[in-house]
This record gives structure tokens, sequence and C-alpha cells, in this order.
């Protein structure tokens, strides 16, 4: 996967593309398959937060309330 993008970006897409591919969806070991689920699930989210920060810099006056709000959401979502 090649991006037009900044290099944070593209590096959390190349880490996300390659734990996809290492996913074994043939693993016999629920372990092992646990493991690498888990693994591009993390690769997604950091991805997902590259990609929002990326996104979110352009941030106007009246788009304060909006980003505490975000900021909020995003702090619950990571104690869970």
């Amino acid at each position: 996967m090649r991006l037009c993008d900044s290099v944070h970006v593209i590096d959390a897409a190349e880490t996300l593309v390659a734990s996809t591919g290492d996913l074994g969806l043939n693993e016999k070991s629920a372990d092992r398959f646990q493991q690498q689920a888990e693994t591009v699930v993390a690769a997604r989210d950091a991805f997902m937060d590259v990609c929002r920060e990326d996104l979110a810099y352009t941030a106007r006056w009246w788009q304060v309330r909006r980003r505490i709000k975000e900021r909020r959401f995003l702090r619950e979502q990571a104690s869970r």
C-alpha cells in the first residue's frame, strides 16, 4: 500500500498491511492465532490514531469544543 501522505501515516499503513499479511487464517494453534489477531487490531488502531492526528491539524477556533469532546472520548477508550 503506497499513500501520498506524511511519513508517519505511510509507516503506520505499511505496518498494518504487514501484520494483516502475517495473519494465518489456517493457524491450528488458537493462542498463536489470537496473538496474530491482536497484533492486527493494534496496528489498525495505531493507523487510525495517526490518520486522525494527521487530518485534525487545522482545527479552527470554533472546533475547540469538539476537540475537547474528542480527547475525552479517546481517553475513555484508552482506559477500557
